[in-house]
C-alpha cells in the first residue's frame, strides 16, 4: 500500500475542505443578517429610538419615544385612508396625529 495519498485521493479532500468553507461562511452570512435585523427590530428609521405601539381606530401604528415619528405597516396607511375618507387627507392625518400624540402633548419643532 502506498504511503502517498493518490492525485484522486487529494482533490476529493481539498474538494470536500472547500465545500466546508463555502457552508461555513454561507452559515455565517445568514446568521450576519439576521443579528443585524434582530438589532433594527422596533427602531425608528429616522433616529434609531425605540417604537412604541400605538393603537388608532383598530390599527396599530408605531411611535417613534424620540421624534414622534409614525410608521405604519403595509395596508395600514391605505386602511387609514378608508376610515377617514370624509375628513379629506389632511384631516385625516391630522386626526390620526393627534389620536396617537394626544391633543394636549406639544408640537415638536
Amino acid at each position: 500500500m502506498p504511503d502517498k495519498p493518490s492525485r484522486n485521493e487529494e482533490e476529493y479532500f481539498v474538494r470536500r475542505e472547500a465545500e466546508h468553507r463555502a457552508r461555513l461562511k454561507q452559515t455565517a452570512e445568514i446568521e450576519a443578517r439576521l443579528a443585524e435585523r434582530r438589532s433594527h427590530f422596533m427602531k425608528c428609521p429616522r433616529c434609531g429610538a425605540d417604537l412604541q405601539v400605538e393603537h388608532y381606530s383598530g390599527i396599530e401604528v408605531e411611535r417613534c419615544s424620540e421624534c414622534d415619528g409614525l410608521w405604519f405597516d403595509a395596508g395600514e396607511a391605505a386602511r387609514l385612508v378608508e376610515l377617514n375618507a370624509s375628513k379629506g387627507v389632511g384631516g385625516m392625518f391630522r386626526a390620526i396625529v393627534e389620536a396617537v400624540r394626544g391633543p394636549d402633548k406639544p408640537r415638536r419643532a
